[in-house]
Order: C-alpha cells, then structure tokens, then sequence
C-alpha cells in the first residue's frame, strides 16, 4: 500500500477557512473519475500539500515581504513533487491565499504534524522545504522566520537544534553526492553529542539517529522519492559524522 493511503485522520475539516475550501474542492477535481486512487490517499496528498504550502507561504512573507528569489524556490520545490499542471494550480492557489489569510503558520505545523504522523523522515524533508524558502534570499535568515522553523521543530516533534545544525553546515539533500569531509565539531553536532562522550555514547547516539532514516525503513513505508532522497542524504551524514569521530578517537566503538 502506498505511504500515503496509510495516514491516519486525513478529513479535509481539519483545514479550515478558504485554503480548507481549496484543499475541499481539490479532491474532487485533481483526480479523474477513472483515477484508481483510493480516496483516504487522493485527502492525504492534497491535505499535505495544503499544509506545505501554506506555510511556505507564511515562511516567505515573514520577512517582510514575498521577494522573486522566494517565489523562484517555492516554484522549484514544486517541480521537485513531481506535480500535474492541475496539482501545481491548487499549490499556487494556496500559496496566493495563505499570504493574505490570518490563519496562523502554528495552527498549519499543529495540523500538518498530526496528518503524517510524527514521521521523522517526513518531517525534517517539509521543514526543510521551508528552510529553503527562508535560506534564499541569503545566508542570514530573518528572526521572525528562524522562530517559525524552531516551531515547526516543536510541532513536529523532532530533535531541538536541527534549524541549527542546517544553519552551521548546510542544507543540501539534493546534491550530486555526499560531503567526503566534515570536522571533528561537526561530526559531534550531528550526533547531537559532547566531544567528551564516551564510545558507548557515541555508538547510541549513532544507531538512534541512523534507525530514523535506514533504507529498510524508509522501504517499509513506501514514502515518496522527494522524502527517501532527503532521508538518505541525511543518513550520509550521520555515517560520516560517526566515521569522523571513530577516527579522532583511534579506537573501536
């Protein structure tokens, strides 16, 4: 079964006002009476895309203003789900609304976390998605922005310091190959360890965080590309982080 037809809750009444009355209409007009899709799937992919845009669209304006390079990235992350030309009209229809809706980015992130579930994977790739569109117009993100992606860490329940981390060494799940290099520092704070712990800890903190994005996983789940691609440039980090401490330490852990 496809990742998406196993969502739990997916009633276009958690999203309300006129994105919800987008996100309502939608289901009935992106899919073609012939299309297969069961129904619970046809409401998760367009509640999500909903939440996504919507606060792509609060993530952009936060600044101050929706700028060109904001919009060309939004654009870009588009082109990345793979979207239909009907699919892409309903996100920019979103996007367009959400600007000017008073419906709050933390009403979005509380929704959208509930809808997938937690999922780590899942969570950490819509959050990045977000981070790009702070990240374009250059590398000093703005403070109203920089508190909407902590939230969004808090709403979806995933690690404290991930906006951090992505600050410090990049946000890139979409380069050609790995980095072949990291320091000694980084390694420890993308094992969200200190440089004194001990092998052990070094060791669980590698297995915890590398269960989170293991392609067995992500294979049980049948998550879309745009996902098991960010999962797996994340998981080469985490190995190169725990290679890099291995080898500062000289020992086996």
């Amino acid at each position: 079964m496809n990742w998406w037809g196993k969502l739990i809750g997916t009633g276009v009444g958690m999203l309300g006002g006129p994105i919800g009355a987008l996100a309502g209409a939608a289901i009935g007009h992106l899919y073609d009476d012939d299309d297969p899709t069961p129904q619970n799937e046809k409401k998760a992919r367009i509640l999500y895309l909903a939440y996504f845009f919507s606060c792509a669209a609060k993530i952009a304006k936060a600044d101050g203003g929706v700028s060109a390079t904001e919009i060309e990235t939004t654009e870009n992350l588009m082109g990345r789900f793979g979207l239909d030309a009907k699919t892409e009209e309903f996100c920019k229809n979103v996007f367009r609304k959400a600007k000017a809706s008073r419906r709050s980015i933390d009403e979005d992130l509380k929704e959208a976390g509930r809808l997938i579930g937690f999922d780590k994977n899942i969570a950490a790739s819509f959050i990045g998605g977000l981070f790009e569109i702070a990240r374009s117009n250059g590398p000093n993100i703005n403070k109203l922005q920089l508190r909407y992606l902590i939230r969004a860490e808090e709403r979806f329940k995933i690690q404290d310091g991930l906006i951090q981390s992505w600050l410090k060494h990049g946000y890139t799940p979409h380069q050609e190959g790995p980095d072949t290099q990291i320091s000694l520092e980084q390694a420890y704070e993308v094992l969200n360890i200190s440089a004194n712990a001990s092998g052990a800890e070094v060791k669980k903190a590698y297995y915890a965080k590398a269960a989170d994005f293991h392609p067995d996983k992500l294979k049980s789940k049948d998550l879309p590309e745009k996902f098991t691609e960010f999962a797996n440039s994340e998981l080469a980090k985490i190995n190169l982080a725990y290679e890099t401490i291995k080898s500062a330490k000289m020992t086996r852990l």
